[in-house]
């Protein structure tokens, strides 16, 4: 019997469907990433990699930093631009796809301060479009090469998108399954501010619409794919998801990713309704199917790792000590969405061991007010910026050794405000690490 699992297992995942969803999936998902990855050349998103002082990397790709001029910033979404349209198109894909996934990443990883979990996606979202033959089916590349066009795909090229859609909305449902969630924190903080909102406005600062919001938002993303998969549930299951992610939308704005969301969902419908759609585009069902021959042996083992990955890597938060969200660690990759707000303060203080001479930092003079903003409560962006510091204090004002501390009073999520660095700590001296830091108070121990 477990013999048979495995072939049963690779010929449903290999079977034949109809690219019509693929073709859809290309045309309007890749039409809202291209919205998103280049309009933020046009938004505050540009003012920051613009920005000439410290930029904050992360530990994966410290190496990836702004381009040195404005020129070559405005160009890199241009191209963003240009190669979204090749790819909705379907024009040179194969090559437009890669990249645009690597033009894409470098963006993302440009700047740790930027960091917005839908554009994370995005970068995967495209990642998986240069593995899937989404052009061979209504684009230029078709009208180019009419020979490459095909009318059916393997069953896993629709289901690697549905995973990864799926991946999201579960790890965010359990997310939230925690003590300042199920108290509606931050959404009552977040809610409270918008009194003035022109439509919900009193509706919005009521404690029970945030209580709704908060219990509704786990259930939905928990319930969300069950109910698409299974038939009698699906319709109704796709109204709520274009309410639920409409009212975000109305809320809180966070660009395309409300439509973003309600398209993807989308794509758990069966594909013959993408193909009433398409029809008189694609190939007649059935006539020709793509087959993955040469690469396969490298393709499959590449699949098998990523999503192995995609159910892992999430699990990081549960996996150090204390709250991931005062901490941070774990908390980025991890699909843990709108879960918490921080309002404090940090101060930094540069000594000269040699010379005792001692300078409290105007971080106004490094950082602009975004990355202020998020580094306040981040204890490793608040490490680099002191790794920063040690290096410019030297070479700018001739410290000698000089020692970087820092004062950090951080309120999370409407608690009091408490300290969050071990008093007395040279922050300079300290290595970044995937492991804890010992010199952040944890949250449970004030």
């Amino acid at each position: 019997m477990k013999r048979q699992v495995l072939p049963r297992l690779t010929n449903w995942l290999t079977r034949p469907v109809d690219i019509a969803p693929l073709v859809y999936a290309r045309i309007v998902l890749g039409l809202l990433i291209t919205i998103e990855l280049s309009g933020g050349m046009f938004t505050a998103y540009i003012q920051t990699l613009l920005h000439l002082g410290v930029h904050f990397s992360y530990q994966v790709a410290p190496f990836i930093q702004p381009w040195p001029s404005p020129v070559l910033m405005y160009t890199h979404f241009c191209a963003n631009l240009l190669l979204g349209f090749m790819l909705v198109f379907g024009l040179y894909y194969r090559v437009v796809s890669w990249l645009f996934f690597l033009s894409a990443t470098s963006l993302f990883l440009m700047e740790k301060a930027l960091y917005i979990n839908h554009f994370y996606l995005y970068c995967i979202m495209l990642f998986l479009f240069a593995l899937l033959p989404a052009n061979r089916g209504f684009s230029l590349d078709v009208r180019r090469k009419p020979e490459i066009a095909v009318s059916e795909v393997p069953a896993w090229n629709l289901y690697i998108l549905l995973f990864q859609i799926s991946v999201v909305y579960i790890y965010a449902g359990f997310a939230k399954l925690n003590t300042d969630w199920l108290q509606a924190q931050p959404l009552k903080l977040w809610l409270s501010a918008k009194d003035d909102h022109f439509l919900l406005g009193d509706l919005l600062t009521q404690d029970w619409y945030a209580y709704a919001m908060a219990y509704g938002g786990i259930a939905y993303d928990l319930l969300i794919v069950p109910f698409m998969l299974w038939k009698k549930t699906r319709k109704v299951a796709f109204g709520i998801t274009v309410l639920f992610h409409a009212t975000n939308a109305l809320t809180f704005g966070v660009g395309t990713f409300p439509w973003f969301s309600i398209a993807a969902t989308a794509l758990f419908f069966p594909p013959y309704v993408f193909r009433k759609w398409l029809d008189k585009k694609l190939l007649p069902a059935g006539t020709h199917i793509f087959r993955y021959d040469r690469i396969k042996k490298l393709l499959y083992p590449l699949l098998i790792v990523f999503v192995i990955f995609q159910l892992s890597f999430p699990l990081r938060p549960y996996l150090y000590p204390g709250n991931a969200s005062w901490t941070e660690e774990g908390h980025f990759f991890a699909w843990r969405m709108m879960l918490r707000t921080k309002q404090g303060d940090v101060q930094f203080v540069v000594n000269d061991a040699a010379s005792e001479a001692s300078e409290n930092v105007i971080l106004s003079e490094h950082l602009n007010q975004r990355q202020i903003s998020k580094m306040t409560g981040h204890p490793d962006m608040m490490l680099q910026f002191a790794h920063y510091l040690k290096d410019y204090y030297v070479t700018e004002k001739g410290y000698a050794s000089p020692q970087v501390g820092a004062e950090c009073l951080v309120a999370l999520n409407g608690r009091k405000p408490k300290y969050m660095l071990k008093f007395d700590t040279d922050l300079s001296a300290q290595k970044r690490s995937w492991r804890p830091y010992d010199w952040v108070i944890p949250l449970e121990n004030q």
